[in-house]
């Protein structure tokens, strides 16, 4: 029986390093250490593997099957992404289940509904803006119109008809006595003529109640030019006691005494009245209408022409001078 150089421990005592974690190993220039053979073959890499008991060569990730205690090869598509089954089809507290899920359709479809129905009332409400936009530019056109109707503070109405025969009323005023009909233009009218009436029929009898329209005339003792120009309307003048003051009333405005050879101008003389026998070197007419020494009606009157006392001659004249005798000359107007 041979007994061995070294007991295994003292060999391992031998080879280890001095921290005794790694072969000590000493090389010559012309030693070679082949290590391949100590390493199985490179096998092809299949699922369901089981842990290894010798050395293997390769790289993998691996999943560990504790159930079956097998390493299996975790699997990608064929772009490269992770697979992952869900083994459980619990979920969390809301969590997106099937009845969940048919819960927010439902919202949702309640949601579109929504949303369908506003779409439908924002369509009637445009409608209605459309319509409120016409109504309003047919309101600003019916303004212009009124606009164009109305000459400062009133309005201008055109009659382009009359009014139909008929005892019809004109809308309530018939039945409501009393109302403002506001200003109204009577254009012409014709008055009856019975006792009640303003008019009066010409030669009928006087009533001592009749109804009518009392002429008033104005009090003027002096007459006086009342009227703007010829042609003019003018009311009535009396004098202090009512008596109505015409032209040329004789002696109204005054006469004139005169036994000298005056010449006299610038009056208003309508009678003549002579105290005694009378000549004139002028006596002045207001126009050709009246007698006169110039520019007179008929023969010219010289001083071969006397009149006698006691005669009073009418007319209008503006001046006269006497050659011999004495007058009243009466002062009127015209």
């Amino acid at each position: 029986m041979a007994f061995p150089e070294f007991q295994t421990k003292e060999v391992l005592n031998k080879v280890l390093n001095s921290g005794q974690d790694a072969l000590n190993v000493d090389l010559s220039d012309s030693v070679t250490v082949t290590v391949d053979s100590e390493f199985p073959a490179a096998a092809a890499l299949a699922d369901d593997s089981g842990n290894p008991t010798t050395t293997s060569v390769g790289s993998h990730l691996l999943g560990y099957d504790s159930g079956n205690t097998n390493w299996n090869r975790v699997e990608v598509d064929d772009v490269g992404h992770l697979q992952i089954d869900v083994v459980s089809s619990a979920l969390p507290s809301g969590g997106a289940t099937a009845a969940n899920q048919a819960t927010i359709i439902g919202h949702v479809d309640g949601i579109e509904t929504l949303i369908t129905s506003t779409n439908s009332k924002i369509d009637t409400f445009d409608a209605v803006l459309d319509a409120i936009k016409t109504d309003t530019q047919e309101i600003e056109e019916a303004v212009e119109t009124i606009e164009g109707a109305v000459s400062g503070s009133e309005m201008q109405v055109d009659v382009v008809a009359s009014l139909p025969a008929g005892s019809a009323a004109i809308g309530k005023l018939a039945a409501n006595s009393g109302v403002d009909i506001g200003d109204v233009d009577v254009t012409s009218i014709i008055p009856a003529t019975g006792a009640t009436n303003l008019g009066k029929a010409i030669q009928s009898a006087q009533g001592s109640t009749d109804t009518g329209v009392a002429a008033l005339a104005v009090r003027n003792d002096a007459l006086a030019d009342l009227s703007g120009a010829d042609g003019d309307y003018t009311p009535l003048q009396v004098n202090k006691t009512g008596a109505l003051n015409v032209t040329e009333n004789t002696g109204y405005l005054g006469a004139i005494f005169e036994d000298g050879t005056d010449n006299i101008t610038g009056k208003k003389v309508i009678a003549i009245q002579f105290l005694e026998d009378t000549t004139f070197t002028t006596l002045t007419p207001v126009d050709s209408s009246y007698i006169g020494t110039a520019s007179a009606n008929g023969d010219q009157i010289d001083t071969s022409n006397t009149f006698p006392q006691g005669m009073t001659i009418f007319g209008r004249w503006t001046g006269y001078r006497l050659a011999s005798g004495t007058i009243v000359a009466y002062q009127g107007d015209w």
